[in-house]
């Protein structure tokens, strides 16, 4: 089970906490066109965005399309004189406001005392609560804004990971928890067997899935188990992530490819439970990559079914440039040569370079540089 940090809520994984999305009673967003003359409240804005949040001319004109209602300077100046006193850069203060001006409507008091003060309960730095906030700044007016952020960081499991997934998507903190995410996390552990920690990993990997409708994320699940894939597997997990960004037609498509490229039913089916991903790449892409691993690095079909991620791999930064490497290495007889192909290309960039490259500098002259060369593109070291 995940441990929250620094939280005296329940887990996310328990039934009993419930969390409302947050429905904001600040102005939607205006679709008027840029081109208008903007009325002499919106300049007031535009003049007050540039002063004292410190936006460019360009983006307070778009940003004051969204404040031109609110009374200014006095709630404004209550706002952003308490940010700053609260410790919110002004840096994060600029991303705020051109992200989403709204924020300068909020309420002192009422709104973002509390939240800060909610957030600083729960073990968040000054640092920590000012990225927040240029995150997603109107999401401080929600009384709901603590059990969210909770609930999320039991899935993340530190305040860095759960920012970093919000400034990739702040729509999290916007989702309806009770209507999608805790059915689909519920549906995962009673009726797929996966643990929290798989559901975190899905969670980190593909945030957009766990969100999905629950009618919508239960067609995931039978599509992903109709591949070969049997939960609780950690390539279920995988297997939900691709089937999820990818409709129907496609999987279907690419895996008549993959029989296309001579491989047997079974044959598709058990590189697919090995490896999804395969599912991610197009049909041109891999069919180089088969035509080079059978034609050129001598791989048989058995080898890429037991290593089915070399078909994940760049064809022109990876496999052919470690083909090269192996090849020279063989030219002058060195033992490591001899390993198997797969070998060479599963290691990461580091550790290859470590193993087969730099040890060789001197028995191989220009090993180096033609490896980087090769990764580079250049033909002839390619060739």
């Amino acid at each position: 089970m995940l441990l929250f940090h620094k939280t005296l809520t329940p887990s996310p994984f328990s039934l009993g906490h419930r969390v409302h999305v947050l429905r904001l009673s600040l102005p939607l967003r205006s679709h008027a066109p840029l081109h208008e003359t903007p009325s002499p409240t919106s300049q007031f804005a535009v003049q007050y965005l540039i002063e004292s949040c410190g936006l460019p001319s360009d983006k307070a004109i778009r940003a004051s399309r969204y404040i031109s209602h609110i009374k200014f300077p006095e709630k404004p100046d209550d706002v952003v004189r308490y940010m700053r006193q609260a410790g919110i850069t002004e840096l994060h203060i600029r991303v705020a406001a051109c992200r989403d001006p709204r924020f300068l409507c909020l309420h002192v008091e009422k709104c973002l005392k509390p939240r800060i003060s909610e957030l600083e309960e729960i073990g968040f730095s000054p640092s920590e609560i000012s990225l927040l906030f240029s995150v997603c700044p109107t999401m401080f007016q929600s009384t709901k804004l603590k059990q969210k952020v909770q609930f999320w960081l039991g899935i993340f499991g530190s305040v860095e990971k759960l920012l970093c997934a919000f400034k990739e998507g702040n729509y999290l903190l916007g989702v309806n928890l009770d209507n999608a995410v805790i059915p689909n996390i519920t549906f995962l552990q009673e009726q797929c067997g996966l643990s929290a920690c798989q559901i975190s990993q899905l969670v980190k990997s593909s945030p957009r899935r766990i969100t999905s409708k629950p009618e919508v994320f239960k067609m995931y699940v039978k599509r992903a188990k109709e591949l070969g894939i049997s939960p609780p597997s950690n390539t279920f997990v995988y297997a939900l992530i691709v089937v999820g960004g990818l409709n129907q037609s496609t999987v279907d498509a690419r895996l008549c490819h993959l029989k296309s490229l001579g491989l047997s039913h079974e044959e598709v089916t058990l590189l697919i439970t090995k490896c999804p991903n395969v599912l991610e790449k197009t049909e041109k892409n891999i069919g180089q990559k088969m035509e080079f691993l059978l034609k050129q690095a001598g791989c048989g079909k058995i080898d890429v079914i037991k290593n089915p991620s070399l078909l994940t791999f760049s064809l022109e930064k990876r496999l052919i440039p470690r083909s090269l490497v192996q090849k020279l290495l063989k030219s002058r007889g060195i033992p490591v040569a001899n390993n198997a192909f797969a070998s060479f290309m599963m290691l990461n960039e580091k550790r290859f370079l470590e193993k087969y490259v730099l040890p060789y500098q001197e028995t191989v002259p220009g090993l180096h540089q033609t490896y980087i060369d090769a990764c580079a593109g250049k033909t002839a070291a390619a060739e």
